[in-house]
């Protein structure tokens, strides 16, 4: 049992190697992708798993989950959701149909988890974001705020 401060931030970092500007596109895929966070800036607790990108509450508590999304295409569906277990909790997007083609949005949410619930991010089905190698651009971060 958890006995202290539960709190991580990790990045999202390019799949594989940079586009010549340090920036990769990630997607589409055919189907609902997990987001690894795989840089850890913060990991107490070690709830975090940076090779699933999986949150795993260790203490039934009240938490407080916030993430930051990057993308840089055009003409495209960006965007992510925050899922709990197998469920959508939050989510940001925007169909890219303008010149301007770099975008960044945030969310935020407490939610009251019992021990073993599984908090992540998810890359919908045909939707795209943008990972940078030079900056971090997309973050995933998460802290207990209260046991119950």
């Amino acid at each position: 049992m958890c006995s202290g401060i539960v709190a991580f931030t990790a990045v999202l970092q390019p799949p594989s190697g940079d586009g010549s500007d340090g920036f990769q596109s990630m997607g589409p895929y055919s189907s609902d992708t997990t987001i690894i966070y795989g840089n850890v800036i913060t990991n107490i607790g070690d709830a975090y798993n940076s090779a699933t990108g999986i949150f795993t509450a260790p203490v039934k508590g009240v938490y407080f989950f916030t993430f930051t999304t990057y993308s840089w295409v055009s003409s495209a569906d960006i965007g992510v959701q925050l899922m709990k277990n197998t469920d959508e909790v939050v989510m940001v997007w925007e169909n890219q149909d303008r010149g301007d083609n770099e975008d960044y949005a945030s969310n935020s949410v407490v939610l009251q988890l019992k021990v073993g619930d599984r908090i992540y991010m998810s890359l919908p089905k045909g939707f795209y974001i943008a990972a940078s190698s030079l900056h971090n651009l997309n973050t995933f971060t998460g802290y207990l705020l209260g046991q119950m």
